[in-house]
């Protein structure tokens, strides 16, 4: 008979392809195809009109238990944690669970009466910063706090996306649990046919056959380096003024359109489907993934660097951006600056960085591609999650 395992999310968002949900999706799919049955245990704020819709998508095989669960706020995190915790108890005995993956901290205390339930956390980030940057209430980050304390020790194996995030979690407590580094990779389907052919062909599309295309692509927010990313551009376009800026996004440009003045037409700015984005960067060259100095960002790793490299792009970023630096340096596709302010020397290296790179396009196209699909696709993480479960 197959092990049965719930895979717990407390804040499950209906009806939005969130980075946390395509992972726990994947997740789930995973251990399915591992040989487990699998229950889904999603908690949800909001969207409940578009419940019967989630479980309708829903990979076939997997259980849906998807609940309303009151927000962790107004002081009503307490209330809210023991009726998740009431309700999972309830669940795990009625389907006679053997094994529950928590994905986040907070799911850790969704077990807290069923202790010798093994669980396992796959911790996405580590929330308290996060809730610091953002300027949350004393009580919620304290509560972040506890939860991610609880996590550590309850968990009798853990998940990070990251070395970094691993390392920087043990400030609220040791563990000898052993840590499996799943990071987070990218939808490889939608980029397995791309050539250099199309590319082309989406450059001559938009008259940008004879720029350098740089290129971001994501959420504009003030974490993101945006204004620092134009003003790098700004710089590199003195060494050279081929060098175009494309930024596709969905956020409000409005802030930026100052600076972006500054590139005296050089720029474009679109708003693109999910479904689109995979094709407007295949016309790109660098991707940009700049940080500035904090755990937030030293413990990510940012799913846009595979889908700019699975694009054929070299990428750009800072030391401060989770992974990517490494990732840089292991395939040799990218160059890395110490901060977002890079220096005079800096943008002259990365400048003739990115001429060599272009003067070899057509290889450095194919490098960058079997890079990244053959070590960030989600298959690879699938084999680590099989040794994870094997003694369980």
């Amino acid at each position: 008979m197959k092990k049965k395992v719930l895979i717990i999310h407390r804040g499950y968002p209906l009806g939005s392809n969130a980075g946390d949900k395509v992972r726990t999706l994947n997740m789930a799919k995973s251990l399915q195809r591992i040989g487990f049955q699998v229950f889904l245990l999603g908690f949800y704020t909001k969207g409940f009109s578009l419940k019967k819709k989630e479980i309708e998508q829903l990979p076939n095989g997997i259980k849906p238990l998807f609940y309303f669960t009151l927000p962790n706020r107004f002081h009503l995190h307490h209330v809210a944690a023991l009726y998740r915790a009431i309700l999972t108890w309830l669940i795990c005995k009625y389907y006679s669970i053997d094994l529950v993956q928590g994905e986040l901290a907070s799911a850790a205390n969704c077990v807290r009466f069923l202790p010798k339930l093994p669980l396992i956390t796959d911790f996405h980030s580590d929330i308290v910063p996060e809730l610091e940057m953002d300027g949350y209430l004393p009580y919620q980050i304290e509560n972040a706090r506890s939860e991610n304390v609880y996590a550590i020790k309850r968990s009798a194996k853990t998940i990070t996306v990251s070395a970094n995030l691993r390392k920087n979690l043990s400030v609220y407590g040791t563990t000898d649990a052993p840590n499996y580094v799943l990071p987070c990779n990218f939808v490889a389907e939608p980029y397995l046919n791309f050539t250099m052919e199309r590319r082309k062909a989406m450059r001559i599309e938009y008259g940008l056959d004879d720029r350098i295309l740089l290129c971001y692509s994501g959420g504009l927010h003030v974490w993101q380096c945006i204004s620092e990313t134009i003003n790098l551009v700004i710089e590199l376009r003195k060494h050279n003024p081929a060098y175009f800026l494309c930024i596709f996004t969905n956020d409000s440009i409005e802030p930026y359109k100052d600076k972006l003045s500054l590139l005296e037409n050089s720029y474009m700015v679109k708003s693109l489907k999910h479904d689109e984005v995979p094709t407007h960067l295949l016309m790109a060259d660098v991707g940009f993934v700049l940080r500035a100095n904090s755990l937030v960002n030293i413990n990510s790793s940012p799913t846009k660097t595979s889908e700019y490299m699975a694009a054929g792009m070299m990428v750009v970023a800072t030391q401060y951006a989770g992974d990517v630096p490494q990732l840089i340096h292991d395939s040799g596709c990218g160059y890395t600056l110490k901060g977002p302010v890079a220096s005079p020397d800096e943008i002259k290296s990365l400048d003739l960085k990115i001429t060599e790179f272009m003067s070899n396009r057509c290889v450095e196209f194919e490098k960058s591609r079997k890079f990244i699909f053959e070590h960030r696709v989600w298959e690879v993480n699938e084999s680590l999650l099989d040794q994870l479960y094997q003694d369980l």
